[in-house]
Formats: C-alpha cells, sequence, structure tokens
C-alpha cells in the first residue's frame, strides 16, 4: 500500500514537470484571487449579522384582518 502510494506521487511528479502544470496545480490546490474574495466576503457578513437587530416576529391582526401588527411577548 505505502509502496504504491510513493510510485502513484512519483508518476504524478513527473507527469506535472514534463507537462509543465505547475500552473494547473497552483490553481487547484492553492488559494486564488477568488477564493481570498469569498474568504473577506464571508467575514463580512459575520459581522453584520453580529451587528444587525434581532429578526421581529409580525401577526395578522386578528380586529380587522388586514394590518399587520408585531406579535406581542407571551
Amino acid at each position: 500500500m505505502i509502496f504504491s502510494k510513493l510510485i502513484i506521487n512519483q508518476v504524478i511528479k513527473h507527469f506535472v514537470k514534463h507537462f509543465k502544470m505547475d500552473r494547473v496545480m497552483n490553481y487547484v490546490f492553492n488559494d486564488n484571487e477568488l477564493d481570498k474574495k469569498v474568504k473577506e466576503l464571508d467575514e463580512e457578513v459575520k459581522m453584520l449579522i453580529a451587528v444587525a437587530h434581532p429578526k421581529r416576529d409580525f401577526v395578522i391582526c386578528e380586529e380587522c384582518k388586514c394590518k399587520i401588527k408585531e406579535k406581542e411577548d407571551e
């Protein structure tokens, strides 16, 4: 098992060098500009959620059936 894994890794390294696939390997395994941007946006969304107002619960008014009012705590 270990021997086959070693051989596979050597074959992959040979193909990468032979076909000059360094850029492809970097694109697959390293963060690119879009990955970095998504991580920044995730952090920004988490910060906005932390400072946002809590959700409010609304119900339809029982008296007139047309107005929406905020649900009272029970």
